[in-house]
């Protein structure tokens, strides 16, 4: 445990007292002691590296408020989304979540007024000049229920890129000197791969989101930065279409690969996460997913990080990616000293020492580090360099399943018939414009 981590917390707490009047939290009794508060937290960090990273935070912030006691539930992803709004409404759960940015999650949950707005806290601790305002707009949503603008619901701790994890080694024996450049060059790549008869994508389709990635990433790679208005419009719901050409030829190039050998043999039945083992043990030249891979990445010295190349002339590709799920305060917070020390626990978690301690342990933090010293592993180094370039740039791509709150599941729902080559990528971006279409007309 860090002492300045301790210090620091301390030193802001005492602040947050003299500011705000946080009673409920530690006030005196007649002993001199003060008196016991549960802070209850919400968190998707099942993983068991993650997990052992956020209990060392939590042991952070009760050190530094040791009258405070952190009552943390972990459910995945999935559980997550199925039962927080419930929870929140009947008046259980968490004070402090969190949750998926998006129209079905965080949006719904703004509308029915189970989310509390931040940007007080924003403006009070300065995470505005933390994380740049197109991070923060992800968990922006307006009165009328429009995303991306009005009032900000939540703020994340750890950054996210979907990018080409390439395996130098396996590129090496296969006669391939150097990474590619671009998207001409990958193509390149992987029909050489396949005359060698080495696996060039290794891929699992079978659980995850794998194929999304992949599809979307090669789509985004094609729009410059300078550009990005219309994808921007889409991803939160101004309108606009999926019927483009970048959307046609990543549909087209994917099933390509899919149908002729571009992907390891039997992907259907393989998972994501076995996917990733697979690729570590050296079974395949390329893997496209995210930087939340890195902490298993980082076991093979041979894998390295790169954004997915863009075509020749494009000079400020976007890569698909964001945050993790924000931190966020709900409406269990009933009074203001609970929702202030809800904003202190968020402060930490999104802080450069917390940054340090996810970065330390391997994983992606979306706020600059305290300490960069922390920093041994290749492929984080390599994400964070990309992370200050897509910064600079305004060149941090989407999610395109955020469009609509039903768009995942047509994705699921026709990637295998793309990559059966039963449907045509034609009639795979009109279902996809169909779902998003469907949408902007409810709304």
């Amino acid at each position: 445990m860090h002492d300045n981590v301790i210090n620091r917390l301390k030193r802001a707490g005492a602040a947050a007292l003299a500011t705000t009047g946080l009673t409920v939290a530690l006030v005196s009794t007649g002993t001199g002691a003060a008196s016991a508060q549960t802070l209850v937290t919400w968190d998707d960090y099942t993983d068991v590296g993650q997990a052992a990273v956020i209990e060392k935070l939590n042991q952070n912030f009760q050190a530094a408020h040791p009258s405070v006691t952190i009552n943390r539930t972990a459910r995945t992803f999935d559980d997550l989304s199925l039962t927080l709004k419930l929870a929140v409404s009947s008046g259980d759960g968490p004070e402090v979540t969190k949750v998926n940015q998006g129209a079905g999650d965080q949006g719904a949950m703004a509308q029915q007024g189970l989310l509390l707005p931040i940007d007080a806290y924003i403006a009070k601790y300065g995470w505005d000049k933390q994380q740049s305002d197109g991070v923060l707009a992800r968990a922006r949503w307006s009165d009328t229920g429009q995303f991306g603008e009005g009032k900000t619901f939540g703020i994340s701790g750890l950054g996210e890129i979907v990018g080409l994890y390439y395996n130098q080694k396996v590129l090496n024996d296969a006669g391939i000197a150097e990474p590619p450049k671009t998207l001409e060059d990958l193509i390149a790549d992987v029909d050489a791969l396949k005359a060698k008869g080495v696996v060039p994508f290794v891929i699992g389709t079978s659980k995850q989101h794998f194929a999304l990635h992949l599809i979307a990433g090669i789509e985004q790679a094609q729009m410059d930065a300078s550009q990005r208005q219309s994808l921007d419009d889409i991803i939160y719901g101004r309108g606009g279409t999926l019927k483009t050409d970048a959307a046609l030829k990543a549909a087209t190039l994917a099933q390509q690969w899919a149908t002729t050998g571009g992907f390891i043999d039997g992907y259907q039945g393989i998972s994501g996460d076995d996917a990733v083992q697979l690729f570590v043990a050296g079974g395949g030249a390329f893997l496209v997913s995210g930087t939340w891979q890195f902490g298993t990445m980082q076991n093979n010295p041979d894998i390295h990080f790169m954004a997915i190349p863009a075509p020749a002339g494009i000079s400020k590709p976007l890569s698909v990616g964001g945050v993790d799920l924000s931190w966020s305060i709900t409406s269990n917070a009933k009074d203001q000293a609970t929702q202030d020390l809800a904003a202190q626990y968020i402060d930490y978690m999104v802080s450069p020492e917390a940054a340090t301690i996810w970065a330390e342990a391997g994983f992606f933090p979306s706020t600059a580090l305290a300490d960069s010293s922390v920093v041994t592993s290749t492929v984080l180094s390599e994400g964070l360099a990309m992370w200050k370039v897509l910064g600079e740039n305004n060149a941090l791509g989407h999610y395109p399943d955020w469009a609509s709150p039903t768009l995942l599941k047509t994705y699921d729902d026709n990637i295998p018939l793309l990559f059966a080559g039963t449907m045509t990528p034609e009639d795979f971006v009109a279902a996809l414009d169909a779902d998003y279409q469907a949408y902007i007309a409810s709304k």
